[in-house]
């Protein structure tokens, strides 16, 4: 019998590593639930697993259909809620215009790099800084937490920030500091 098994430049394993937390991010800019977000983007890779269809080889195109999947699985579950409480039994694929979309995107991919930035830096500066962005605590807060002085805290962030700004585009370093002025 011949071998049927196709060589693709992925693997599905592959895929979730690269993309499972951005698709994640993504899915709850729709869905505003962390958790639904997690079950869309899991079911969305067990139905890749058991379906065995292949995916476009260009890494680009094969992005763009990952995002484009998430975000027909997240209307789908919309479209099921809806169903479910009665409220509206129509719900068109336009209810989300592309636009809000494509912010959802670029905010899912800024986060992402932004968290991935975080996560390289020292641990006293990355640990001040995910407890100030991440944790939503005050100077005052994370000393205390930390046992550390507060001008510690200030000196560690701004620190941080020195890093970052080598490491990010424009857009995520106005995110971290829109997030360090909330």
């Amino acid at each position: 019998m011949e071998n049927l098994q196709i060589d693709l430049p992925y693997t599905i394993e592959s895929l979730f590593q690269q993309y499972y937390r951005l698709l994640c991010l993504f899915a709850n800019n729709i869905l505003h639930d962390e958790a639904l977000a997690e079950d869309v983007v899991q079911s969305f890779f067990a139905g890749l697993c058991e379906d065995r269809n292949t995916l476009p080889d260009d890494e680009n195109a094969r992005r763009g259909y990952l995002f484009i999947s998430i975000r027909n699985n997240c209307l789908k579950h919309i479209r099921r809620e809806k169903i479910k409480s009665k409220y509206v039994d129509q719900l068109d694929k336009d209810m989300i215009e592309e636009q809000t979309v494509m912010d959802a995107m670029i905010q899912a991919e800024v986060i992402d790099q932004l968290m991935e930035a975080v996560n390289q830096l020292p641990q006293g500066c990355r640990q001040v800084l995910h407890m100030a962005i991440f944790d939503k605590l005050s100077n005052e807060e994370i000393a205390g937490n930390l046992t550390i002085s507060i001008n510690t805290v200030k000196s560690q962030k701004k620190r941080a920030i020195q890093l970052l700004r080598s490491r990010l585009d424009a857009h995520a370093l106005l995110l971290l500091l829109f997030l360090l002025t909330e």
